[in-house]
């Protein structure tokens, strides 16, 4: 049979305690033993504690400490319960305030756009989780609705300025060689609907693999707000 937590914990305690005991009801009836030459043999002498006398011992010591090992073990593990209760609930709390679902700004897209968008998602974090690529989602349907960028998701991806492309992928290739993953249409629709964790950010770069005047403009000139898988976020 199984023993559980509290059990396992009251039989390593008590087993250690009825050894110290029998011990020390040995060592001492022995240490009152006077060894004379008309005295008996020490082997007889250890005699003098009997069976019952050990099992009185060990019995009366094991009683008076139960009691306070059950209170303890049960105070233990009442306070790893909560401990748990805490962590779950601050999980959970953590959850609810950063993923903010924005009512009634569904947003809608053509066909095209969609296929745009699920491309570029996929070029810029193929390799991450699904809210990085929910993220990316944001960025760029932030860009659309903010009057700074273009008010399209095709405009937005192929936005050239000054001769300098927006989104790395369009510029390698990588945007077009991609294979939209049905997990990258998923995290597509949740932006769609309004999953948000972007706090408004307009701007991401990948510090590890970007140019390095590129992301001395990012620190220059933006102002950042948060770091995901590798992905720095500004606005």
């Amino acid at each position: 049979m199984k023993m559980t937590k509290q059990q396992f914990y009251l039989t390593g305690i008590l087993m250690i305690l009825l050894g110290f005991s029998v011990m020390m009801a040995v060592f001492t009836k022995k240490s009152q033993t006077t060894v004379t030459a008309d005295s008996m043999p020490i082997y007889e002498a250890s005699k003098v504690v009997t069976e019952s006398q050990i099992y009185t011992i060990s019995h009366e010591t094991v009683n008076e400490a139960i009691p306070r090992l059950e209170q303890q073990v049960n105070e233990d593990l009442a306070r790893d319960a909560m401990t748990e209760k805490v962590k779950m609930r601050k999980a959970n709390e953590d959850a609810i305030e950063e993923a903010v679902l924005v009512q009634n700004n569904i947003t809608k897209l053509s066909q095209k756009e969609y296929n745009i968008l699920a491309r570029i998602v996929e070029a810029e974090a193929t390799d991450k989780d699904k809210k990085s690529k929910i993220l990316v989602a944001n960025v760029i349907l932030n860009r659309v609705r903010n009057q700074e960028f273009p008010d399209s998701v095709e405009e937005v991806v192929f936005q050239n300025v000054n001769g300098a492309v927006q989104f790395s992928p369009v510029a390698d290739g990588r945007y077009y060689s991609v294979t939209v993953q049905e997990s990258t249409k998923e995290c597509i629709d949740r932006a769609l609907t309004g999953e948000d964790y972007s706090k408004g950010a307009l701007y991401f770069v990948e510090r590890a693999l970007a140019d390095s005047d590129n992301v001395s403009w990012f620190d220059k000139s933006l102002t950042w707000l948060f770091e995901y898988e590798g992905h720095e976020f500004y606005k």
